[in-house]
């Protein structure tokens, strides 16, 4: 059965992108303090540490929340009565598969080789893994119930809660206390939402929706499957490689490497937050496709300029706060990264009309070649060529990636002018967008 979804207001849906690209900033930020109070009071073998271990959960939780967000996104407005045992089956399937992604990863050994060999560090994967994973998905719940506003003020709750338990939790153990700082405040958050979600959200939806969408997994399958597919192939690049570096280099050049890195995925977790809002105002009135491109590219090129112009000028002060090490590591690093942000914003902008459209094989298709061969050349040349070489593999694959997908984007752009004059039935189908910033 086929559901179309009524137009919103486009107050409301201002106010989400809104929402939602604040909880991007508030995230940026209080990540950013969070690692430059970790500096100071760690040495930088722990923060590498501390670091590598953030990557490789939010990875696994990545891959196991299967983009979900973008299924609830999807059918959660006309889901009716079945609203609460969707959203509960999809949180199941979130951990289900945090499970398995998890546990193949600490028999391959790759856990011992972050954390070490104690008995216990398995379970330290296993359980932040599956906390990541929930913590991902309900944004998507929380924004598909019409809580959007909310997720700001979650982001900032679990930010500020990681900050104020850092010094404590350092106290207690200078090599667990940092990644306790983050897990914890995580669960909490998980906790607090979820009781909102399950005790006012839902009921007030299923009270007010009028919706009948068929949202058992067999007939959405086909969606999630390719969603998941970009989704994930999205996360290889942006997370892989701090544990890569680790791996290879060592904690300590893993700590000098994150904080860059980071911004680079803060960035792009931004620019998405743009590509959400237009793909979902596209969805309820196809025909101000002109009106919505222009200003989404507008407002993309805005951002991603003023992040390059900034993070250019200012990156020595930013990595000076975390110590002088940091910023003699790190300057030339983040200066680097921050020459791909308009190419990256250029691939966004094509990964928004490649769902407007929904055609999404030629995205899979170019996120594909460039993980594959982004992850091969840095897993290979790594120990040659260090961190500052992995910045410029990483900018020639950003610039060649957005250069490949210019001809694939301008015939999109074509056939929806084409069809922006045509009724079409309005979906809310929002692009995956990268995770890892946290």
């Amino acid at each position: 059965m086929t559901a179309t979804a009524a137009p919103r207001k486009r107050r409301a849906m201002e106010l989400n992108a809104v929402a939602l690209m604040a909880s991007t900033i508030l995230t940026g930020v209080l990540g950013i303090l969070f690692w430059i109070v970790a500096a100071r009071v760690l040495p930088a073998s722990a923060v590498g540490q501390a670091s590598s271990a953030l990557s490789a959960i939010t990875f696994l939780a990545g891959l196991a929340q299967l983009n979900i967000v973008s299924v609830l996104l999807r059918f959660v407005p006309g889901a009716g009565r079945a609203t609460g045992g969707f959203i509960a089956r999809a949180y199941g399937l979130a951990l289900g598969m945090g499970l398995v992604v998890t546990l193949g990863f600490v028999a391959l050994g790759f856990g011992s080789a972050i954390l070490g060999d104690e008995w216990f560090v398995p379970l330290v994967f296993v359980g932040a893994t599956l906390c990541y994973a929930v913590f991902l998905v309900q944004d998507g719940a929380l924004t598909a119930l019409g809580g959007a506003v909310w997720v700001p003020l979650e982001n900032l709750m679990a930010g500020l809660l990681r900050v104020a338990l850092l010094f404590p939790l350092v106290l207690l153990s200078s090599r667990w206390g940092a990644l306790a700082a983050l897990v914890v405040p995580t669960l909490v958050t998980v906790l607090v939402v979820n009781t909102f979600v399950f005790r006012r959200l839902v009921p007030r939806h299923v009270t007010t929706s009028t919706g009948s969408v068929d949202v058992r997994w067999s007939s959405i399958k086909g969606f999630v499957a390719g969603d998941y597919a970009a989704s994930a192939l999205a996360s290889c690049v942006a997370l892989l490689p701090p544990v890569l570096v680790s791996a290879e280099l060592g904690s300590e050049a893993a700590a000098y490497f994150y904080v860059p890195w980071y911004i680079s995925v803060a960035f792009g977790t931004l620019v998405w937050s743009i590509a959400m809002a237009f793909v979902v105002e596209y969805a309820s009135d196809a025909g101000a496709f002109r009106r919505l491109i222009k200003r989404s590219m507008r407002l993309t090129a805005l951002v991603s300029v003023a992040a390059t112009v900034v993070s250019l000028a200012a990156a020595p002060l930013l990595l000076a706060l975390l110590g002088s090490e940091y910023a003699d590591q790190g300057t030339t690093l983040l200066r680097i990264i921050a020459l791909s942000f308009p190419f990256s914003a250029g691939f966004v902008i094509f990964t928004a009309l490649s769902v407007a459209r929904k055609r999404l094989r030629p995205l899979v298709t170019a996120l594909g070649i460039k993980a594959v061969v982004f992850l091969a050349v840095t897993a290979v040349g790594l120990p040659s060529f260090g961190v500052e070489g992995l910045a410029l593999v990483y900018l020639a694959a950003e610039i060649l990636t957005a250069l490949a997908v210019l001809p694939f984007g301008r015939r999109l752009y074509r056939e929806l002018v084409a069809g922006a004059g045509q009724p079409q039935q309005v979906q809310t189908e929002v692009p995956a967008r990268p995770e890892g910033a946290a």
